[in-house]
């Protein structure tokens, strides 16, 4: 009797949470709140919205037991900032053309003035806020993004960012955002932007805000300072959880 009266509150709690689905063995949805930044910080900042998508993801998970099958919606937003690729571009050599003769003849090798030099590009800067519904039932996270770490984070949102390699942790720093202390982690790291191999640095915080997982991933050429407006970028981020 034990045994089925508590059976039967399970099954209360999750019908009264809206997740019928669980016990039944139907596919469950979760879907995030959108998360964006305010204007006010972008334009502050420098940045501007690029692109902005939902993205449904299938999982299956263990409930109680059970192996069962959700359906994640996350919403992702991409805001990006014009800038230099700096002078470690593979082709700064080929830009710089024109100048050999002269730098030459200043005893200034042809490798010292790509060094030099920097190149523009648009989007240089990018800056990804993604929400994930944390998909709590019963107090158990059926959402893995909850627990993701810095690599997997790097890795999941590289289709935004570009792919990341020879990535090396550097720092922790704290920053507000949500009304909240968060910590954000520094990497360096290398990557193709227009068809260059470029040194970047590599943002990222990952936290729980109403319900939702918050990542957020800023990466950007070495060549360009951006962790004043990278903080700005965090501190206007605006979301209300489910």
């Amino acid at each position: 009797m034990r045994k089925f009266l508590l059976t039967a509150v399970v099954a209360l709690l999750v019908v009264s949470a809206g997740c019928v689905g669980l016990i039944t063995g139907e596919t469950v949805e979760f879907e995030a709140s959108n998360a964006t930044v305010a204007d006010d910080a972008t334009e502050s900042a420098g940045y501007g919205l690029n692109n902005s998508t939902q993205r449904e993801i299938t999982r299956d998970v263990s409930f109680l037991g059970q192996e069962r099958t959700i359906r994640v919606v996350n919403h992702v937003n991409r805001y990006t900032k014009n800038g230099t690729l700096g002078g470690n571009a593979t082709d700064a050599v080929d830009t710089v053309e024109n100048e050999t003769l002269q730098r030459v003849a200043e005893n200034e090798s042809v490798q010292q003035a790509a060094e030099n030099r920097t190149v523009s590009a648009p989007d240089a800067a990018r800056f990804v806020v993604v929400s994930s519904p944390g998909a709590k039932v019963l107090g158990q996270t059926l959402n893995p993004a909850a627990g993701w770490g810095n690599d997997r984070i790097l890795e999941q949102v590289s289709e935004q960012t570009g792919k990341l390699d020879n990535v090396e942790f550097q720092e922790n720093r704290t920053t507000e955002s949500l009304g909240e202390s968060r910590t954000v982690s520094e990497f360096t790291a290398t990557t193709e932007i227009r068809d260059q191999n470029v040194d970047v640095q590599a943002h990222v915080a990952s936290f729980e805000h109403e319900g939702d997982v918050i990542i957020v991933v800023a990466v950007h050429p070495e060549a360009m300072d951006e962790e004043d407006d990278i903080d700005e970028m965090l501190a206007g981020i605006e979301h209300s959880g489910n």
